[in-house]
């Protein structure tokens, strides 16, 4: 969420709920946001001659142990004595590590008073970089920086889960070094910077002028970025190791030297010092090869997107069309929340008014992500207007979570691109199993008791639908109807791609 790392508590009942969120736990796991768990559990007299009990699954400990493989830690509040230690325990490792913990709470210690120690420093809260590691590895970054013609960098979702984007864009502004985003943390950076290229991510890139910028850098600084398939566009990404400096939470790695014992804050404030201590011996004339200021000309600058002429209103909608009316109508008040397949793909190439304005579950990819999550979004940030892009298919996994925003009096725009059935599989495999049942997407509001519902299969009924639902209060359902076949540039180019490596194969 914008201003720093999301956070996010869940409560629920034993293991009946317990074990059906813990598919979000594992995504949330995947992609290092923090989230405390909290569950109730049996008492502590129940344990003692293991009762057939309600909700059990196999022992007492069978809910805990699942959960032990989705956080980075636990614990079962079984003594009021311990009971505030635990919790203190449990939440400094959720804050250090940006992943979940859990905590388990006995009905029949709910009620009870528990002594709160004195508080004192975590041993999380102490760790430090080894100081001669650290200088070895900002030197040698310095020596590949000043041989380097065109660097740039690829700024990772970590940056935003550890609040360290402004040293990065300190640095990155002192040695005009432009900064591209990956799929997971599109709109970390302020898409408006002058620095910013787009999202990169091999074929999935939000367009060819920034995957051809990114791929020809001869340093390319991956700062907080997660190496995974998704990140890296299904492996159709050319970043050689020779040219990367990765820099993460984990490890820092700087071409083919690995540095131990360095911690990622402070070797991003040592880049933001380089890059000033330069300036300032660069107008002192005191060292013998400075980094000056790198020459940036942005291939592909952000300009407003076109209005619609009156001559187009009245042509079929396709998802590039429904990407581009929406980029008409998104101000710095929208947080756009996509959901897996075409809806992520094609995201890509918006570009949003402000920093942390798109959430995506960019590398877990489970499906029926995003209605739900403007749920969060809305309670969250009240301030920011969710616009959440779903396919057919995701939204009837969850879309009755609708209820919920409607309960809470929230005003959620939902955009389902309706091209009947799973259209990313189809690029994929094809087949009946890619098809949805066809619903009456419209009957969702009467169902749910509230909101408005219209259909855009032209481009000016959607544009008038977005203008209409932007301008209301209310919870709108646009049903999107896109031909069938139908995908955005940033999904046909990634299958293109993907055809040439089967073919390679074969």
């Amino acid at each position: 969420m914008p201003g720093g790392a999301a956070w996010a508590s869940s409560s629920f009942t034993y293991c009946v709920g317990g074990l059906n969120v813990l598919n979000a736990i594992a995504g949330a796991y995947a992609e290092k946001s923090p989230v405390v768990v909290i569950s109730g559990a049996p008492g502590r007299k129940d344990r003692e001659k293991d009762p057939l009990l309600h909700h059990k699954v196999k022992t007492f400990e069978t809910q805990r142990r699942v959960y032990d493989e989705v956080t980075v830690a636990s614990t079962v509040l079984l003594d009021e004595q311990t009971a505030a230690s635990e919790i203190i325990r449990v939440v400094e490792a959720a804050i250090h590590h940006k992943r979940p913990v859990y905590i388990e709470v006995p009905y029949d210690i709910v009620d009870k008073p528990i002594p709160i120690p004195a508080l004192q420093h975590s041993d999380f809260s102490i760790q430090h970089s080894d100081e001669a590691t650290l200088a070895a590895a900002l030197e040698e970054t310095r020596t590949v920086l000043a041989c380097a013609k065109q660097p740039v960098i690829l700024a990772g979702v970590e940056l935003h889960r550890h609040n360290l984007i402004e040293p990065v864009l300190k640095f990155a502004e002192s040695l005009n070094i432009p900064i591209a985003a990956d799929l997971l943390s599109k709109s970390v950076i302020a898409e408006s910077h002058p620095l910013y290229l787009g999202v990169y991510g091999g074929a999935m890139s939000s367009s060819l002028p920034c995957r051809d910028y990114v791929e020809s850098a001869d340093c390319v600084l991956m700062l907080g970025t997660f190496i995974t398939d998704m990140s890296m566009g299904i492996y159709t990404a050319k970043l050689e190791r020779t040219r990367v400096i990765l820099a993460t939470t984990e490890q820092l790695r700087i071409h083919y030297h690995t540095y131990e014992d360095v911690q990622l804050p402070d070797y991003l404030a040592g880049l933001q010092n380089l890059a000033a201590q330069n300036q300032i011996e660069n107008r002192k004339s005191k060292i013998e090869n400075p980094l000056p200021p790198f020459p940036f000309t942005h291939p592909n600058p952000h300009e407003e997107p076109r209005p619609l002429a009156h001559s187009e209103l009245t042509n079929p909608l396709t998802m590039a069309s429904l990407l581009h009316i929406l980029s008409l109508h998104l101000d710095e008040n929208c947080c756009v929340i996509s959901d897996v397949g075409d809806a992520l793909f094609g995201a890509v190439g918006i570009r949003t008014a402000r920093r942390a304005e798109f959430i995506a579950p960019a590398y877990y990819l489970s499906m029926g992500f995003a209605v739900p999550a403007s749920i969060g979004v809305s309670m969250a940030a009240p301030n920011l207007r969710p616009v959440v892009l779903v396919g057919d298919g995701a939204f009837q996994m969850t879309g009755t979570e609708l209820s919920t925003a409607v309960r809470l009096g929230l005003k959620p725009i939902i955009i389902i691109l309706n091209n009947d059935g799973f259209g990313t599989m189809r690029k994929i495999r094809d087949g009946s199993f890619n098809t949805t049942s066809r619903w009456n997407y419209g009957k969702i509001c009467e169902l749910i008791g509230g909101g408005n519902y219209v259909t855009a299969e032209t481009k000016g009924q959607f544009d008038g639908a977005l203008q209409s639902a932007m301008g209301s209060n209310t919870l709108t359902v646009i049903d999107a109807r896109l031909p069938r076949d139908d995908m955005s540039p940033q999904l046909k180019n990634m299958t293109l791609e993907m055809a040439k490596l089967r073919r390679a194969t074969t």
